[in-house]
């Protein structure tokens, strides 16, 4: 016995086992102490202890001070009670990570482990290639739509509207998608005894369902049907347009480019070749004087053919269409700066039926008419009132039904809609630019109708690019101001005056002063031509009469005739090859 005694009192003098440390004289083996990174990584990743666990968390956090020892005995408590009720289970699973107590309620989430960081990485990589193949086909599809990949007439206006608005619509499309698709939109307070399964179930069931809006103010009842909802006493906003907000955006897209492919189609079904026009105007390689000297003589030679089949239909009253008159606008003088104008009004009807939509689709059944006005001006004064109307609400109900042991029973969750806080600035956003658009595009349009159809306006263009152009001319002589008349009357016309008009917008000074002054040399030269032939014609018929009456004179040989009948064939012929015979009819 003694020697069994001494042996098992051996080891307080001797070596001490593994995981013991030496007693010194009369003291107690210290505990191992955390750091203060793994307290801190312990108290942030909240996942479920046991009882002793939470008892040295508490005391080590107390002892470094991270945060109010009464905070940590708060969702010590909270923990302590959820693994009473036996989360422990899902903690051990890996499917609780957070858990916080806000008013009373508990929510719960699925936990992170360190593995899901690279899926995260890989879903969010995914979701970039996606939408970047996305793009690449949507722009292969539209380049193979006729009329889409062309350089058309676009100002200013039209470009806001089919470039920038349309993209900036698209990229908010995208954004949006992402934030749906990829992230997570919504996340709903659920009953404690609701596993991880029926935490899904219930998120998106109130996602690809109708939630609706509470005041906080009002009582918190349930309301599952509509009837319920109509008898009750205070308001109930319905929330449904958050899950279609994706396809809304691009819809608004593809009506912000529809304008462009009316012009496009339509414009190149006159002998005018607008695109390649513009192709001329803006070539790079125009500050080399012998290139743009090339181009302006190109423009020169096809707008004056294309001018002389406008001339010479009009002048023939040809009417290809006998039942649908209507078609037969595109043989006129006018047809593109109809068109024009035309595509100009889809412009401005398609701005404000996208703010007329936009008012209908956040809440067809409420006064959503003056939201707009309302937000700008209470930003406007500072009042953030704008935010508690419920037309963007944070946080809605949701109502579901659950069948447990043969019986019925509805569930109302308190939800997050997250997607909203973007929802609720593009609608904003959109709301503004529409209005600014609206009003920008509106006085573009009747500037264009003051120019194109005020006669003085025309003259003064005319004028002042004549006046800039080596060509002599005094705007003060009279018989400069017919020729000017004349040249805009019976040489250009309307479409003449549109095309030069665009032409300056895209070109620079120096380019449409010298293409002007081509034409009006063109026009001088033709009129001058006209006057000769018209002498020619009076001649003519003196000398038929003569001959007719036997007056002929002796001393004038009959070979003089013959002579004046071959020059008048050999100018017809000259202006014919010249293609500038259409002058000659118009008197």
């Amino acid at each position: 016995m003694p020697p069994k005694a001494a042996k098992k009192a051996e080891p307080k003098g001797g070596k001490a086992p593994p995981g013991k440390k030496k007693e010194g004289s009369g003291g107690k083996a210290k505990k191992k102490k955390w750091s203060k990174g793994k307290v801190r990584d312990k108290l942030n990743n909240m996942v479920l202890f046991d009882q002793a666990t939470y008892d040295k968390l508490y005391k080590e956090v107390i002892t470094y001070k991270l945060i109010t020892p009464s905070v940590v005995s708060e969702r010590l408590k909270v923990r302590a009670s959820l693994a009473k009720a036996g989360l422990r289970e899902l903690q051990a699973k890996g499917l609780v990570k957070c858990i916080v107590h806000h008013g009373g309620q508990v929510v719960y989430t699925r936990a992170t482990k360190e593995a899901d960081y690279f899926w995260i990485f890989v879903v969010f990589t995914y979701n970039l290639l996606i939408v970047g193949f996305f793009e690449m086909f949507v722009f292969r599809v539209l380049n193979a739509v006729p009329y889409s990949n062309e350089a058309g007439a676009k100002d200013v206006i039209a470009s806001l509207h089919s470039f920038l608005t349309c993209n900036l619509l698209v990229g908010l499309a995208v954004l949006v998608s992402w934030k749906q698709f990829g992230g997570k939109p919504i996340e709903c307070m659920v009953p404690t005894d609701f596993t991880s399964a029926w935490v899904q179930y219930a998120e998106n069931y109130c996602w690809s369902h109708d939630t609706y809006f509470l005041p906080f103010s009002k009582p918190a009842a349930r309301i599952s049907d509509s009837s319920d909802r109509s008898e009750a006493q205070f308001i109930v906003i319905q929330i449904s347009y958050y899950q279609w907000m994706p396809f809304f955006l691009l819809f608004e897209a593809a009506c912000f480019r529809l304008p462009c492919f009316i012009w496009k189609y339509f414009a190149g079904q006159s002998g005018m070749r607008v695109g390649e026009i513009l192709r001329l105007v803006t070539d790079e390689h125009n500050t080399v004087p012998e290139i743009r000297n090339e181009n302006i003589e190109a423009l020169r030679i096809h707008l004056q053919g294309a001018l002389r089949f406008q001339k010479r239909l009009k002048l023939k009253n040809l009417s290809p269409h006998k039942i649908l008159r209507c078609l037969n606008v595109k043989y006129s003088t006018y047809y593109v700066t109809l068109i024009y104008f035309i595509a100009k009004l889809a412009f401005l009807l398609n701005v404000g039926l996208q703010t007329k939509l936009l008012n209908e689709y956040l809440l067809p059944h409420a006064n959503s008419s003056q939201f707009g006005f309302d937000v700008w001006q209470t930003l406007w004064s500072g009042n953030s009132s704008w935010k508690e109307n419920g037309l963007f609400p944070r946080v809605t109900l949701c109502d579901f039904e659950v069948r447990e042991m043969g019986n019925i029973q509805t569930h109302t969750v308190q939800c997050v809609l997250l997607i909203n806080i973007f929802t609720e600035k593009i609608f904003i956003l959109l709301w503004a630019w529409y209005v600014f658009l609206g009003t920008l595009t509106a006085l573009n349009m009747f500037s264009w109708m003051f120019a194109m159809f005020s006669e003085t306006s025309k003259e003064h263009f005319i004028i002042n690019h004549l006046e800039m152009c080596e060509t002599q001319f005094d705007r003060k002589s009279a018989d400069n101001r017919e020729h000017v008349v004349c040249f805009i009357d019976k040489y250009l016309g309307l479409d003449g005056v549109f095309l030069l008009r665009l032409i300056a917008q895209h070109a620079d000074v120096v380019f449409i002063t010298e293409l002007i002054g081509a034409l009006w040399r063109s026009h001088y030269e033709i009129e001058e031509q006209r006057k000769a032939l018209k002498k020619m014609n009076r001649v003519l018929p003196l000398l038929r009469s003569g001959e007719e009456e036997g007056h002929v004179s002796p001393d004038v040989p009959s070979s003089r005739k013959q002579s004046v009948m071959g020059d008048r064939k050999r100018f017809n012929a000259e202006i014919w090859s010249s293609g500038q015979v259409f002058l000659v009819f118009l008197d």
